[in-house]
């Protein structure tokens, strides 16, 4: 899939519009002072990140990358996303949250950037979007200094691989091809006009791991969690604040998975 970064751009561009007016995001209530990061996240950070530099990789339309500023951090925001990218600036101007975005795909980051953070940071949906993890374990561990934090979260593979009805497993949990799939609509509200091609990836958990391990981070800690903190799939029922499972398998299968990860130092 030659052409996956300029499909992606495109409907993540349709996606961004959406987004933006959705109260999936409610950028409204953020604005006035909302929480937008979730308590797996915020479970892993220090509460205060006053005096540190942290790059979000794959931030969307910048509302978390400005919410970790809200905390103190000098934050960088990347996205694939031209228009993402024109939002986050705005967003930034708006709130008067200081932050710096940059717009490319990760892989050519290195290209646009050049120096080294505290934090690495990225959560939701991201990888699957990236075919060589690989390439990716190189750009966080490149912009890492030394002894600094990779904070991952991401939704478990487990999640992905089911028919629509949830009745069966449609995808292979090893098969590392590309999906290549025609879509509509997006996860928020008000996103029934997006559409397009779309093309992603399965990652199996170890392959993350050992991406990683294998360009220089020691992994402190990774957990499961039965729960997604959004309600961002089809067919989930709320079982507690901020907390959805599949109807069909409540509390059954992990739906999301968390590795805290450091540059170059063993306990």
């Amino acid at each position: 899939m030659e052409n996956y970064l300029d499909l992606n751009r495109e409907h993540w561009n349709q996606r961004t519009a959406a987004h933006l007016t959705s109260a999936f995001y409610d950028v409204a209530g953020w604005l006035t002072g909302q929480e937008s990061l979730r308590e797996i996240e915020l479970g892993m950070l220090p509460r205060d990140l006053t005096g540190k530099s942290l790059l979000h990789l794959q931030c969307h339309f910048g509302q978390d990358t400005l919410s970790l500023a809200r905390r103190g951090a000098s934050v960088t925001g990347v996205d694939l996303s031209d228009r993402a990218i024109g939002a986050a600036r705005q967003l930034s101007e708006r709130s008067g949250l200081p932050g710096r975005f940059i717009n490319c795909d990760l892989y050519s980051l290195p290209e646009h950037l050049d120096e080294t953070f505290d934090i690495v940071f990225t959560t939701y949906g991201t990888i699957g979007w990236l075919p060589d993890l690989d390439r990716w374990a190189a750009v966080v561990a490149r912009y890492l200094k030394p002894g600094g934090q990779f904070v991952f979260v991401e939704f478990h593979p487990l999640a992905w691989l089911w028919n629509a009805d949830r009745t069966g497993i449609k995808y292979g949990y090893f098969d590392r091809q590309a999906i290549v799939e025609e879509s509509q609509g997006s996860y928020t509200d008000g996103s029934e006009e997006v559409k397009g091609t779309e093309v992603s990836w399965d990652h199996p958990i170890s392959d993350v791991i050992n991406a990683l391990l294998g360009a220089g981070l020691t992994l402190r800690r990774m957990d499961e969690y039965d729960y997604s903190p959004y309600d961002c799939f089809d067919n989930l029922v709320e079982v507690g604040e901020d907390r959805y499972q599949f109807e069909q398998m409540p509390g059954l299968i992990p739906l999301t998975y968390s590795l805290n990860m450091v540059k170059g130092l063993r306990d």
